[in-house]
């Protein structure tokens, strides 16, 4: 047992660790919209980040860390050519064709070139597409498809697309596999919270007391830190379901300017909290705060899309619970790694140098966040 003990230790600080290696990590996502025009023949839009074309193709061309419009629009053929060939329709038997004038869109987390395509392929062909983009260089990028009618409105299911999986029938009035879209949204669900690396964090520091320190029962089995730490996980659950359906139906909404660092400031508490305990018995509700706020940070994908409202809540529904999963896929690990040195000497260090890196990173993020620069090396 002594010899295994710095093992466990150092893993469980590597779990520390690695949520502040990933939190550099921004969400990829790209949009689809799929639709048809007065023949019949398929169109596509495409707005994909900027900062996925410049790991792609290398626009910043002078080196200096940011993309000018200039520099964008030098490499217009470039980009139609990189995405058209990401995205095959038909096992490429139908090409796209790019129309002329690449516009930018500023979305919540940066901005986002806008590429429309035209086609020869026909509607009711049941066109499929295979969706290609990032892969090889971001397992975790997706591509939100949304299928709409001659006035652009969304009509149809939404889908998320994983680079390389199975082709998906386009359009929704040829396809009869609408159903898979909600599958699609738990599993986007669940690698949202895995690579979301403040909530992740946010967690691990909610629930170090409760396996390690002051408020872990003494002899008792693991059940007597399960049940709490439990009631702390569901009003954190509460509180961010509540803010990601009110903004994902556009009833409430905040600033990413605002969100993000107030999510950093949140971790930072929470670690003060472990070092200096102040909250007590209030630590439920202080989680089920923090969960309404973390809860904006969830909807920033969705909010993108004006989307039909069963589609909506659909694609909600089946996002929460994948949500829902990762965070128990994240305290059953976390417990796995920690609960073995609740007893030995490594638990105090632990506890504490575990609160106070936890309370390093967010301030950090903070910073970033707030003065709005990059100060993590990735």
């Amino acid at each position: 047992m002594i010899r295994l003990l710095p093992v466990r230790l150092l893993l469980a600080w590597l779990l520390l660790a690695a949520a502040g290696i990933a939190a550099a990590h921004q969400a990829s996502d790209a949009y689809l919209r799929a639709g048809s025009d007065a023949q019949g023949r398929l169109t596509l839009q495409v707005e994909v980040a900027l900062r996925d074309l410049d790991l792609l193709l290398d626009l910043d061309a002078d080196g200096d860390g940011q993309l000018r419009w200039g520099e964008v629009r030098r490499r217009e053929a470039d980009i139609a050519a990189r995405l058209a060939a990401a995205l095959r329709i038909d096992d490429g038997g139908c090409a796209l064709r790019a129309r002329p004038g690449l516009t930018l869109d500023r979305k919540a987390d940066g901005s986002y070139a806008v590429v429309a395509f035209d086609s020869d392929c026909a509607v009711a062909a049941a066109p499929r597409l295979a969706y290609g983009l990032m892969a090889g260089v971001d397992p975790t990028h997706r591509g939100l498809l949304v299928e709409v009618d001659a006035e652009g409105r969304p009509s149809g299911p939404l889908r998320s697309l994983a680079p390389g999986a199975a082709p998906v029938v386009l359009l929704a009035s040829a396809s009869v596999t609408a159903a898979p879209s909600g599958a699609g949204f738990f599993g986007d669900g669940l690698h949202h919270i895995l690579i979301g690396a403040d909530h992740v964090l946010f967690l691990v520091c909610l629930m170090l007391p409760l396996v390690l320190g002051r408020a872990a029962a003494p002899g008792g089995g693991w059940r007597s830190s399960a049940w709490p730490l439990l009631a702390l996980v569901t009003a954190f659950t509460v509180g961010h379901s509540i803010t990601l359906g009110l903004a994902s139906w556009r009833v409430l909404s905040a600033p990413p300017s605002l969100i993000e660092p107030l999510i950093a400031l949140t971790i930072a508490l929470t670690a003060v909290d472990n070092l200096w305990p102040v909250l007590g018995r209030r630590r439920a509700l202080a989680a089920f705060v923090f969960g309404l706020i973390h809860g904006f940070g969830f909807a920033g994908p969705l909010l993108e899309l004006d989307l039909a409202p069963w589609a909506m809540a659909s694609a909600l529904l089946q996002f929460n619970l994948g949500v829902e999963a990762g965070q128990l896929i994240v305290v059953a690990v976390a417990m796995a790694l920690l609960w073995p040195l609740r007893q030995g000497r490594g638990a105090l260090p632990l506890l504490r140098g575990g609160s106070a890196l936890a309370g390093a990173l967010a301030l950090l993020w903070l910073g970033e966040r707030v003065l709005d620069v990059k100060l993590l090396p990735i």
